[in-house]
C-alpha cells in the first residue's frame, strides 16, 4: 500500500496533529496498559505511567516532527524543546492521574484515559508554540 503525502500535506496541521497525535496517544495508551498490566502489582501506577512516557517519547518526536510540523531545524535542539514541552504535559498527565486515582478513586486506566484530554491540547500548543516552533 502505498501512501500519498500530497494528500497528507494538504490536511490543516491541527487536523494533522490530531491524527497523528491519535496514533500517538493509542500508542501511548497500549504502553501504558501493558505496562501496568504486567507490572502493576508490584510497581506503583505513576512508575508505570513514567515508563510509559519515556518508552512513548521517541515514537511521538518522530512522528510529530516529520508528520505534522515538518520541522526542518537542527532534529537535537527540537528534541530537547520537544522533552521540555512532553515534561509540562507529562507533569499535568500525571498531577491529573494522581488526583482521579485517589480523590476521585477511578480506575488507573481510566484515569489516565481522562488525562489525556487534557494533556493533548496543552500538547499540541506547547509543540505548535516552541517544540516545532521553525516548521
Amino acid at each position: 500500500m502505498k501512501v500519498d503525502w500530497g494528500a497528507w500535506w494538504k490536511l490543516p496541521r491541527k487536523l494533522r496533529f490530531l491524527l497523528a497525535g491519535g496514533y500517538n496517544t493509542v500508542f501511548g495508551y497500549l504502553v501504558f496498559g501493558a505496562l501496568f498490566l504486567a507490572l502493576g502489582k508490584t510497581i506503583s501506577y505513576l512508575l508505570v505511567a513514567l515508563l510509559a512516557h519515556v518508552i512513548s517519547l521517541v515514537n511521538a518526536f518522530v512522528v510529530h516532527r516529520h508528520l505534522v510540523f515538518r520541522s526542518t531545524g537542527q532534529w537535537q535542539a527540537s528534541f530537547i524543546r520537544f522533552n521540555l514541552s512532553q515534561l509540562s504535559s507529562l507533569a499535568v498527565g500525571m498531577g491529573c492521574l494522581y488526583t482521579l486515582v485517589e480523590l476521585g478513586r477511578i480506575n488507573p486506566l481510566a484515569a489516565q484515559a481522562l488525562a489525556m484530554m487534557i494533556t493533548v491540547p496543552l500538547a499540541y500548543l506547547l509543540h505548535r508554540w516552541f517544540s516545532f516552533a521553525d516548521g
